[in-house]
């Protein structure tokens, strides 16, 4: 899908994205931001989630209303009319039935393209351990329950074989480089293992050169939150280029938890998923993000060599491996889009910003759909008060 058109959906009045190689997301809490990539992913693996719900048990199909019930069951408990009769939703500018996605016709595609990492994703690793699909409440978004289930799959697989898991974080299918940046702003040398607590298996933190480990519950919060988020990029960088089917990787806020250097650091993560032509789309309150993608797009238009060098500088990369100046050269090469979910007193109001212009008369394209223009402003306020 190149492009995805609503109407009348949830909080959102009127949405138009166009996807680049990245897209970003932004807009302040509860305007449909992840309401939007939860559909984006209903659409497109429409009938793979069918058939994974089906496994599970689930049947909505003989209701009196099956999109209703089948946006409760999606969406989560309480959205069951996020899409109304008079919804409209255009894939790539045509009329698109969510019929469709809520009973698929026969023959729709089961394979699985887009891999959804949710904001809720500390929940996943609560006592150490991914739950499985079921172990989730009824209201609960398919989302979290599959991004669970995936991971816990992933790491009974991983830990099962010696050399992949037990020494995480490692590099594994990632460029050594990259590893070390993110090892360095995150884990500052501390290794996740295995423990087992009576007959369960458990991960714990170890810091360095100690003879202990922290449980889950024990760790720093950017730990907590980015540890799941890790897990689920390294399932999808084995050491061939791609997982799977998967096309698409949709992450929402990556930055929770997180000080700055580790959103930069995280950033290095997002280019290795381009290189490897995966199409990602972030959603984020962060400017670092933004930081990050205007800093890109300006140094596009220089010498790849000078691109390359301050990009060396921007993400604290020290010394070069051997394909870290590909990766680099590469993210100089795609395409960037950034969209603004604006709350208007009508509704939610998509605006492309993707130009982050901050001399643009339009001041959501100036201030970045907000990231940028509290500062601004508290700094005027401030030096009023003092000039006075």
């Amino acid at each position: 899908m190149k492009r995805l058109q609503v109407r009348g959906f949830g909080p959102i009045q009127k949405g138009d994205v166009e996807f680049g190689d990245l897209t970003v997301l932004v807009g302040p809490q509860a305007t449909g931001k992840s309401l939007f990539v939860q559909l984006f992913k209903a659409i497109q693996d429409a009938g793979a989630i069918e058939y994974e719900l089906g496994e599970y048990g689930f049947d909505w199909s003989d209701g009196d209303d099956p999109v209703s019930d089948y946006c409760g069951l999606y969406f989560g408990g309480g959205l069951e009319t996020v899409i109304q009769t008079d919804t409209v939703v255009l894939r790539n500018g045509k009329p698109f039935d969510f019929r469709k996605v809520a009973v698929p016709l026969r023959g729709t595609s089961l394979k699985e393209t887009v891999c959804l990492i949710p904001a809720q994703r500390v929940l996943v690793l609560q006592d150490g351990w991914p739950k499985p699909f079921m172990a989730y409440a009824a209201g609960d978004p398919y989302a979290i329950r599959k991004f669970s289930e995936s991971l816990r799959k992933f790491m009974e697989d991983a830990f099962r074989r010696p050399r992949s898991l037990s020494r995480f974080p490692q590099p594994m299918g990632l460029d050594a480089g990259l590893h070390a940046v993110v090892d360095a702003s995150v884990y500052v040398g501390s290794k996740i293992v295995l423990e087992k607590e009576g007959m369960r298996k458990r991960i714990a933190l170890k810091p360095p050169g100690a003879d202990f480990a922290l449980p889950y519950n024990a760790w720093s919060a950017g730990q907590r939150e980015f540890t799941p988020l890790l897990l689920g990029l390294y399932s999808l960088m084995p050491w061939r280029s791609r997982a799977g089917d998967i096309d698409t990787v949709i992450i929402e806020e990556p930055e929770m938890g997180l000080h700055p250097q580790a959103i930069v650091s995280f950033g290095l993560l997002v280019l290795e998923l381009l290189v490897r032509d995966y199409r990602v789309i972030l959603s984020t309150h962060s400017p670092v993000v933004l930081d990050l993608v205007w800093a890109i797009r300006e140094l596009s238009s220089t010498a790849p060599d000078n691109g390359v060098k301050a990009l060396c500088d921007i993400f604290n990369i020290d010394q070069l491996t051997v394909s870290m100046p590909a990766l680099l050269k590469s993210a100089l090469q795609k395409k960037y889009r950034t969209y603004y979910f604006h709350p208007t007193n009508s509704g939610v109001i998509t605006e492309d910003i993707s130009t982050l212009d901050p001399g643009s008369s339009d001041p959501s394209v100036a201030g970045w759909g907000g990231l940028s223009g509290f500062s601004g402003r508290i700094a005027q306020i401030v030096g009023e008060a003092v000039s006075r």
